[in-house]
């Protein structure tokens, strides 16, 4: 059976991690959510303490009937599921399979993926040495993979993280869980008729967004590690639809740009004109013109300071030359 955790207490919420990692994708989002729902997180088949699986029946497949046979082990009857990046298309052959024991289905980062990384799970698709599969998913090359994918090229401290997580896998499981995935990634999802919820991210640089939303897509402000730094957002949009039902969009804070202090040294930058202004009748001088700044009179200054020192060490080095120390011609 698939290696679970427990946390929190209410309505049960089973959560599906991403490809190649485990449940500590959740360890952001997971305090946000169970004071309301009794948290069930599992781990894919042959990935982190689940079970390997059997490498001639379709892994997906697969997937759905370990779910069911975790719902079952705990004599759960009816739960809600919130999957998130490949682990939606295993939560959509589970929905497809055992409809009648969810509730609703979130779909965080949904694995419908652009058409250029669609190709390169095509070429996954093949007789290709294990040696070679190791090679590329290790190193350098799988912690660019991660930091282009997951973060955007943004460096930050979760790539070496989910790095060293992926890297424990199984290179097979790894490979699988991509070139099995419907249309290599590029199948339109396929759910029943349940409540169901698409969140998208809107700087998401892995997943093809639909450029026409409907009426049960929702675009946070995040990319494709949504769940470890933009739980807030998700939790904001998934804790209404839980509970009422209802669909609501990310609130998104409003950035005020920072008021510009009024520097008055020159080597600090320059003053905008009104600015300049500003800051003259603070002091109780004179308005300057309006073409007048502080950098304008810095430069000023300090041009005629250096004319100044040019002019003094060209007195003493040039000689003295005058009518009477001429000489004859």
């Amino acid at each position: 059976m698939l290696r679970y955790r427990l946390e929190g207490s209410g309505p049960p919420l089973l959560l599906i991690h991403g490809w190649g990692v485990t449940f500590a994708i959740w360890q952001n989002l997971a305090p946000l959510l169970k004071s309301h729902f009794q948290l069930i997180m599992i781990e894919l088949p042959g990935l982190g303490g689940s079970p390997h699986v059997a490498v001639d029946e379709p892994y997906y497949q697969i997937c759905a009937e370990a779910i069911e046979e975790v719902r079952q082990f705990l004599g759960i009857e009816h739960w809600a599921m919130l999957a998130y990046s490949s682990g939606t298309r295993a939560a959509e052959a589970y929905v497809k399979r055992y409809p009648q024991s969810v509730t609703h289905a979130i779909f965080l980062c949904p694995t419908y993926i652009l058409e250029i990384w669609a190709l390169f799970v095509r070429l996954l698709d093949g007789p290709h040495p294990q040696t070679l599969m190791q090679w590329f998913f290790s190193d350098w090359r799988l912690h660019s993979l991660v930091r282009a994918l997951g973060f955007n090229w943004q460096q930050h401290q979760y790539t070496r993280v989910w790095k060293k997580e992926i890297e424990l896998q199984p290179i097979d499981i790894l490979v699988r869980s991509l070139y099995e995935m419907p249309g290599q990634g590029r199948t339109p999802f396929y759910v029943p008729s349940i409540p169901t919820l698409f969140i998208w991210g809107g700087r998401d640089a892995l997943i093809a967004r639909p450029r026409h939303l409907g009426p049960h897509d929702v675009v946070i402000p995040a990319n494709h590690s949504a769940p470890m730094l933009a739980a807030p957002y998700v939790a904001e949009v998934v804790l209404p639809f839980l509970t009422e039902d209802r669909i609501v969009n990310v609130s998104k804070p409003l950035t005020r740009r920072p008021r510009r202090p009024l520097r008055l040294e020159a080597g600090q930058g320059k003053l905008r004109p009104f600015e300049h202004r500003r800051w003259l009748n603070r002091q109780g001088k004179k308005t300057a013109p309006r073409h007048f700044t502080l950098r304008r009179q810095a430069s000023l200054q300090t041009s005629g300071r250096q004319r100044q020192r040019r002019g003094t060490r060209a007195s003493w080095r040039r000689p003295i030359r005058n009518n009477q120390n001429r000489g004859p011609h």
